[in-house]
């Protein structure tokens, strides 16, 4: 049994405002090997690490991202509705939170809005390209990171699939589960294939994640990272 490879999502979000680079800081402090995030570009053309298609959640703002030039986004205030103590957090430039990451920790980036492409490059410029891979749940950006961007890993959802044969067919690399279509069949028929396993999973049942650890999933993408430890832990101690 070996320990799974941890990806904190979008930063680590229960200690620090989400896909900041106060979350960045925080989930390398916990050991964390990868760092989920999602990118957005403003009016401008500037991308950004940002959750939501609006800004009023996680910032001061009001209104789309998309219609905000590159100005007005960087004077957002992001970590104050977290915690007095991140008051003037900014939302990152992607370029800003790559230099972060670079050789520290890895990457998966959720295309929510932007170029598959510019987002390889500027993985690329920085050495980071090995250790990155990318995912949208827009089908369009989902086939253009196909077309146009081959070198930039891929991960495909079984869900959005339905078999390993197909993840193969779209020449992913990594295969996504969820706690409804977590199988132990499955998870060894992916491995065979030459997939990576992985499971989002941003709840705290320690049932499902000692389904995980029992089912040989690589990589974790949850919120929880010490209870998944623990749960590892104890199973790890039984053999």
């Amino acid at each position: 049994m070996k320990q799974a490879v941890i990806v904190c999502h979008r930063g680590a979000s229960l200690v620090a405002p989400e896909n900041t680079i106060a979350s960045l800081e925080k989930a390398i402090d916990l050991g964390a090997d990868v760092v989920e995030f999602d990118v957005r570009p403003s009016r401008d053309g500037i991308l950004y690490v940002m959750h939501d298609a609006e800004v009023d959640r996680t910032t001061n703002g009001t209104g789309r991202i998309a219609d905000m030039n590159s100005t007005d986004v960087d004077a957002l205030d992001a970590g104050s509705w977290f915690g007095e103590e991140f008051a003037g957090e900014r939302v990152p430039r992607l370029d800003a939170f790559l230099d972060v990451c670079r050789g520290r920790i890895a990457t998966y980036v959720e295309i929510k809005e932007g170029d598959p492409a510019e987002i390889r490059d500027m993985l690329a410029v920085r050495g980071m390209l090995d250790d990155a891979w990318t995912f949208s749940f827009d089908q369009a950006i989902r086939a253009e990171a196909r077309a146009k961007v081959p070198d930039l890993r891929r991960m495909v959802l079984y869900m959005h699939v339905g078999s390993v044969d197909r993840a193969v067919a779209q020449d992913a690399s990594i295969l996504e589960f969820h706690a409804d279509n977590l199988d132990e069949d499955l998870v060894a028929s992916a491995r065979q294939a030459g997939l990576i396993t992985q499971m989002f999973y941003a709840g705290t049942d320690r049932a499902v994640f000692e389904k995980a650890v029992r089912c040989g999933v690589e990589q974790m993408n949850i919120d929880h990272v010490d209870i998944f430890r623990s749960v590892e832990r104890e199973l790890m101690s039984l053999v």
